[in-house]
């Protein structure tokens, strides 16, 4: 009986992986020093993290195209486009962001998602968005060109812990972190998303997917 060949993880930083090293290193000294408004809804940090949004998008435009002899990884990183444009809606409070009403103690405030005219068709919109994305996933097979290509272990360890972090900030009784909380949660975000850039990077562009879906992990693309 033919085994099904595991996954190849790559126990080593990449140049892009350092920068994600960077960014947790740098939680706390910058999440307990930086002006409290950075923090705020359509502040720099949420900006920074639409600018990094965006980037992963446009990577996987790219991604399609450096793989495009294969037809099932092409399509994959075409349908991780909604992906990051569904992160990108997310960040933007499905455009509310646009609707500023107000500047209070806590930073702007702007309309709810039901006083925008299209807000009706917001959550619907998601959910289809989101099944249609899921679906054309798993007809791409995902799993079978992970198991061929390089998956960096450093960036996945990273994107897991930071999430997690992130949720527990978000949630955090500790008096003394409680004033810094937002700035700490958009920080360990931003950090996630410049991860996901980063394992794109390395799956999507230094390697190559064949017809056959092969991979050489020792080729130019990931030295």
């Amino acid at each position: 009986m033919e085994t099904q060949p595991t996954f190849r993880f790559v126990y080593k930083p990449f140049s892009t992986t350092w920068i994600s090293i960077i960014m947790v290193v740098l939680l706390f000294p910058l999440g307990l020093s930086l002006p409290r408004s950075w923090g705020w809804e359509n502040g720099p940090l949420e900006n920074i993290q639409v600018l990094i949004l965006s980037i992963g998008l446009v990577l996987s435009w790219f991604a399609a195209q450096h793989n495009r002899d294969n037809r099932n990884v092409r399509n994959l990183w075409l349908w991780l486009i909604l992906f990051w444009l569904l992160c990108i809606g997310r960040e933007l409070s499905w455009g509310r962001v646009f609707y500023p009403v107000a500047l209070g103690e806590n930073g702007p405030e702007f309309l709810s998602i039901h006083q925008v005219w299209y807000g009706p068709w917001v959550h619907p919109f998601v959910a289809i968005a989101s099944i249609s994305m899921l679906i054309g996933i798993y007809c791409s097979s995902p799993l079978q060109y992970l198991r061929q290509a390089p998956l960096p272990l450093f960036d996945i360890a990273i994107v897991i812990i930071m999430a997690i972090i992130t949720t527990w900030f978000e949630k955090t009784t500790i008096q003394f972190l409680h004033p810094y909380r937002v700035l700490l949660e958009e920080w360990a975000e931003l950090t996630v998303y410049w991860s996901l850039v980063s394992i794109e990077i390395i799956i999507g562009l230094k390697n190559r997917a064949t017809p056959s879906v092969t991979t050489v992990l020792n080729s130019k693309y990931i030295q």
